[in-house]
């Protein structure tokens, strides 16, 4: 029987050591979280705590991006807020950005990312604002998921004017007055002087025929320019409201000369119509509220990456045996979706004429799945993990009901209360056999479950 012992922990010892490296994942474009700069995200102030803490990182991955010279400005305009605007917006697959920066599994030096396209089935829920600099554009961007800081695109900034000196004020509107084409027309008139130059008589609307009330003295064929309808022109800002209504015309005479005896004819008017209707800029700036998310995607970090845990479990061996399972341990979460856990304790029979009281140390692997959501990636309440364990008795050797070995392990859970990164409370069902058993697993195989609180 201490032949047997000792060949189990040297076993368990050697799985000890493989289950503690840690698993490297390829970065997709589908996913986010795997390889996370920070913890999740809910506010701009989580945004701006992790700024300071992550600020030698983030300016190391900036100068790896060739944008070192933009660190500065993007730290102040987060420290700024409200002042300055940031937006919570969800980026659609498809999206194209120049490069973002990642951990590989949130751990080690920060490293860039080129050329990224945002391929996950859902949108991707990021923190967006813009700095202007040298006559540049730079929109970035963080996912709450991960903050994972990413710039974007770069493009030319709009060109506006404002007025400092006055409050915020509507946009300002300037009627052109739009010529009509040049054409002969008719036109009647009594003439009181004869002069020796010809001149213009501007007549608006459109050509007609006028009848006037006196005799014709002499009629004079020329060429008017004859207005057009006006034109609403919009400038300086974009508006919001249209101007139906054309602005009339007021008809300037230097010195009038002959006697108009006709009737004056509107001219047909003009609506002009806008591509779409834009939003209103102010001077200042706009402070948009931050959407906070669900609980379950911004799960806060805890301060350490150790948890301690307990369990309280039944098993079931068909070789007519009961045990009441009762193990003590800690857990080591060394990627938000994978954990390493140590347990020992002790499984005492509780009925049935087979088996024996027995002293139990155990070594699991656990992977937390996750599910697919309207901001990308949360966690799930399901859970699995596999692992090996030891079983030792006093019973006597040649039974195999009652004797000691290495056992492989199976578990499947469900949390009930709590995340992932914090105090919960879980359901499992657990399943295990000595590894010289497997082929009588029917009869000697142990089977149960339990609850696991995790503090």
């Amino acid at each position: 029987m201490k032949t047997k012992i000792l060949i189990s922990t040297a076993v368990l010892a050697l799985l000890t050591a493989s289950a503690g490296v840690g698993v490297v994942e390829a970065s997709t474009l589908r996913t986010v979280g795997r390889h996370p700069v920070s913890a999740p995200l809910a506010t701009v102030d989580d945004l701006k705590a992790m700024i300071r803490e992550r600020s030698n990182d983030i300016q190391a991955g900036m100068a790896a991006a060739g944008n070192s010279d933009l660190f500065p400005l993007v730290r102040d305009y987060i420290e700024r807020y409200p002042q300055t605007q940031i937006s919570v917006i969800a980026y659609l697959p498809g999206q194209h950005i120049d490069w973002m920066l990642f951990r590989s599994n949130g751990r080690g030096p920060v490293k860039v990312a080129r050329d990224v396209t945002w391929g996950g089935k859902a949108p991707l829920s990021v923190f967006e604002f813009f700095i202007d600099k040298n006559g540049r554009r730079y929109t970035f961007a963080i996912p709450l998921a991960c903050g994972n800081l990413a710039l974007r695109n770069v493009t030319v900034p709009p060109i506006t004017t404002s007025c400092p000196e006055c409050p915020p004020c509507e946009p300002r509107v300037i009627t052109k007055l739009v010529p009509g084409p040049t054409q002969y027309i008719n036109k009647p008139v009594e003439v009181i002087k004869y002069v020796d130059r010809p001149v213009n008589v501007p007549v608006p609307g459109p050509t007609r025929t006028v009848y006037v009330d006196k005799p014709v003295i002499k009629y004079v064929d020329r060429p008017v320019n004859v207005p057009g309808p006006t034109q609403t022109v919009y400038v300086d800002k974009p508006v919001i409201k249209y101007v139906d209504k054309p602005v009339e015309t007021i008809k300037y005479v230097d010195k009038p000369v002959i006697k108009e005896v006709v009737r004056e004819v509107p001219g047909p008017t003009r609506t002009v119509y806008v591509d779409k209707p834009v939003v209103k800029y102010v001077d200042r700036p706009v402070v948009k509220e931050v959407v906070k998310i669900k609980e379950v995607q911004a799960a806060a970090s805890c301060c350490s990456d150790f948890h301690f845990i307990a369990d309280a479990s039944y098993l079931n061996q068909k070789e007519d045996a009961d045990y009441g399972l009762g193990r003590l341990g800690v857990e080591y979460a060394f990627h938000p979706q994978f954990s390493f856990l140590a347990l020992i304790g002790g499984a005492a029979k509780a009925g049935g004429d087979a088996g024996a009281d027995a002293f139990v140390m155990d070594f699991l692997l656990q992977y937390n799945f996750v599910q697919c959501s309207r901001q990308g990636l949360v966690p799930s309440p399901f859970f699995m993990a596999v692992g090996i364990g030891a079983w030792m008795t006093s019973g006597e050797d040649d039974i195999p009901s009652e004797d000691s070995g290495a056992d492989l392990i199976a578990e499947l859970g469900v949390r009930l209360s709590g995340t992932p990164s914090t105090a919960n409370i879980s359901l499992f069902v657990e399943g295990r056999a000595a590894t010289d058993e497997l082929d009588e697993l029917d009869e000697y195989g142990r089977i149960g479950g339990g609850l696991r609180f995790r503090f």
